[in-house]
This record gives structure tokens, sequence and C-alpha cells, in this order.
């Protein structure tokens, strides 16, 4: 890919990002509760949640649903987000690459992202992320969100990508944490 393809395509990403508004209609507002303390390990503002338990930011098995709960801060210190009940002011929905960049852009320059998915030297992504974003809100703690995703990139699978489903979320958080949605 030429340098000038390339800064087209991460600087209409960059466009793209700014110009969508999230989907705030996807799920009614609710609360998120944290049972137990959470330990947030130094230089980090993320812990994951895997399988019901937290697990090391490199052993998420991406094609599993997980989820990543994120606080305001970094410190080179251990963090303890206590016990408690968070308000979801928001979510939104994105589908974003390994990158971080949203995929819409990208099937311009890749439109066979659309017809199949290949881990081949095609140049297309080779992880997809269907995000589901919580926005926390707390008055004692410095919470800021919960992103729940799976990488949908699989072959044979570019026909059935979505989003997670609650079931699939909540399976992901396990029993420390507990989502309800306003109906």
């Amino acid at each position: 890919m030429h340098a000038l393809t390339l800064l087209s395509l991460i600087l209409l990403a960059g466009l793209y990002g700014c110009s969508t508004t999230p989907d705030a209609t996807a799920y009614p507002v609710g609360r998120l509760h944290l049972h137990d303390r959470l330990q947030i390990e130094p230089d980090a503002a993320t812990a994951r949640l895997q399988y019901g338990r937290i697990v090391a930011r490199n052993a998420v098995q991406e094609h599993d649903p997980f989820c990543v709960f994120e606080i305001e801060t970094v410190r080179p210190e251990a963090q303890v987000v206590a016990p408690g009940e968070f308000v979801i002011t928001g979510i939104s929905h994105s589908v974003e690459t390994f990158a971080g960049m949203p995929v819409a852009p990208l099937l311009e320059h890749f439109p066979r992202l659309n017809r199949r998915v290949s881990f081949g030297d095609d140049d297309s992504p080779t992880h997809i992320y269907y995000k589901t974003t919580f926005r926390l809100q707390d008055d004692q703690q410095p919470v800021r969100a919960l992103t729940c995703m799976s990488n949908q990139n699989a072959p044979g699978n570019a026909n059935f990508m979505r989003h997670l489903t609650l079931a699939e979320i909540r399976g992901a958080l396990g029993t420390r944490f507990s989502l309800h949605l306003a109906r």
C-alpha cells in the first residue's frame, strides 16, 4: 500500500470517528453493579474479564466474548475499585479493527471484507471487533466504561458477524458484575 493511500485511509478513519455519534438507543440506560473489589494492575487503567473471571491482557481468548472495565486514571501503583453501583449514562456500538480503526472506512479500500474473511495476504484486517460500550458514572470512584466484544473475524464467519448478546456479555462478566438495563 502506498504511503499516500495509507495516510488517506488514516485521515478518513479519523474523520469518520469524529463525525459519528454513538447509538444510544441500542439499549436503555441502566446500572452496573460490582460485587467484589477489583484490582487494576500498575501502569494501567483497565481490567479484562472473560468466562466470569479476571484475565491478563495477553491471556484473552479474543474469539470468545470478553469485557474491558476501564477507570479514568493510570497510576504507577495498583488501583482498587471498591464494590458499588455505577450508573450507565450511555451505550454505543462500534465496529473496529485491532488498532481501533473503524471498519466502515476500510470497506472502501477492502471491498472483499464484505464478501469473505481471509487470513491470507489480501491486506484486509485480521481482527474485527463488534464492540458494545457502556459509559459509566459514579460520584465516589473514577469509573469510565465497560466495553464488551469478541474478534468476529474467523473463516466462514463473515455473514454472521454481530454484536454480543446480553447473555454473552453477562457470561463474560460472571458473578463479579451484574448488568441491569432499564426496560
